[in-house]
């Protein structure tokens, strides 16, 4: 296989950033991004009174089910530390109906009741043994989750006000979204051990991520729009309004979406188009008076349901979850805004996509990720992994591709 390649990386997330580290020492990468910087750090905000920077969205991690992502920052040099992601649910009054505190004991996180719900707890608990009992179950793979659930009696009040809320996050969809994911997805992710080894975040953010994977033989070009791809005699093209570069191998970082129109058209891109895609809209602001009145220390995390939504609006309270943001002002990051905060308090407001997976578009991914070190075009971003599209499938997918062309930093 050739050596020291001329590769061009299109789009500069996680999927790109963790391609360009791990190919950067065997080849001469060029990064592409559209926007000003790089793109896993596009949408930081600046906290007013302190001299922080918020990700938006907050990363957090599970040990067990981010694996390629740890042992990346590992090797990287990126420092991660527990976090708190206690919750607490509150219906469309405000009122709470459920809350739990988390102690970070050994390692191990610990949950314990603030607001008791019984029946909801008795749900909780006979939920997660159906669960873990269900999880080896190698015909899980033909079902969807509300298959699951309908087949298992988990159809119940548990499921509908606790669980799928917080899947709903998790996958940033809409509840029918969650269900239609394949059962043994879901199931994986639940019973991995998120409920014991608990959160964990990059304890810089994702401004220390990006200068750790950035490498300073990366050839970083921003501000870039690229027009088409184009294979040509020798190699590939990237056009864009301003010139032409020619580079031995392209690898397409962009959502499938935004991937399927670079490829034009081709069976690559036929495929990509098949991926289902969810917009997400999340808020920065300052608003306490959105959060439900407690007796108790609220949890980091509020979920704020209405009946007849598709989605929970789901607030990280910052102050309590980034243990090093000293900021004298209350500062909320809420996924899909049910309500409008106060007048003047909103500090960011951000749009942005998210794949999906169903049944159907699993075979899709499958063929997609069929990739051989003879394709001058190749793919990566967390869609082609056979789990959810999170921070850890990029990774993973980025790391296939550097075993293909025999990088020396692929573990």
């Amino acid at each position: 296989m050739p050596s020291n390649e001329r590769i061009a990386i299109i789009g500069s997330g996680i999927a790109g950033l963790s391609a360009a580290w791990l190919l950067c020492k065997d080849h001469q990468i060029t990064l592409y991004e559209k926007a000003s910087k790089a793109g896993m750090g596009i949408y930081s905000v600046k906290v007013p009174n302190c001299n922080k920077t918020v990700d938006i969205p907050l990363r957090v991690f599970t040990p067990a089910y981010y694996p390629h992502l740890l042992e990346l920052y590992a090797r990287a040099g990126v420092v991660t530390e527990k976090t708190n992601h206690s919750a607490a649910y509150a219906d469309e009054n405000n009122r709470l109906f459920f809350h739990y505190g988390n102690l970070l004991l050994g390692g191990k996180s610990l949950s314990f009741p603030k607001h008791l719900s019984p029946n909801l707890l008795r749900l909780h608990v006979t939920t997660f043994q159906t669960l873990h009992a269900n999880k080896d179950n190698t015909d899980l793979c033909q079902l969807n989750f509300d298959e699951f659930l309908t087949q298992t009696g988990l159809c119940n009040d548990f499921t509908k006000r606790i669980l799928l809320p917080a899947l709903a996050t998790v996958c940033t969809c809409d509840y029918q979204d969650v269900l239609n994911y394949p059962a043994d997805i879901i199931i994986k992710y639940l019973t991995c051990g998120v409920m014991e080894d608990g959160l964990l975040r990059a304890v810089d953010g994702v401004d220390d991520v990006i200068t750790k994977l950035l490498d300073p033989s990366v050839n970083l070009k921003t501000n870039i729009v690229i027009n088409k791809i184009e294979r040509s005699e020798n190699g590939v093209e990237i056009h864009t309004n301003d010139n032409t570069e020619s580079y031995d191998r392209i690898i397409i970082a962009t959502q499938p979406h935004h991937a399927a129109l670079l490829l034009g058209d081709s069976q690559q891109s036929s495929l990509l188009a098949q991926v289902p895609i969810a917009q997400s809209r999340m808020i920065v602001h300052t608003d306490a008076n959105l959060l439900p009145p407690s007796l108790l220390p609220l949890a980091p995390v509020t979920y704020y349901l209405e009946e007849d939504a598709s989605r929970p609006e789901a607030a990280v309270h910052l102050n309590k979850a980034i243990t090093e943001l000293d900021c004298p002002t209350p500062l909320f990051q809420t996924w899909n805004p049910l309500r409008t905060p106060a007048d003047g308090s909103m500090l960011a407001d951000v749009k942005f996509d998210r794949p999906i997976l169903t049944k159907q578009s699993r075979q899709v991914i499958t063929a997609l990720r069929e990739q051989s070190a003879s394709e001058r075009i190749l793919l990566t971003g967390s869609y082609l992994c056979d789990g959810i599209p999170l921070l850890d499938g990029a990774v993973q997918s980025s790391l296939r591709i550097a075993k293909l062309l025999n990088s020396s930093r692929a573990w």
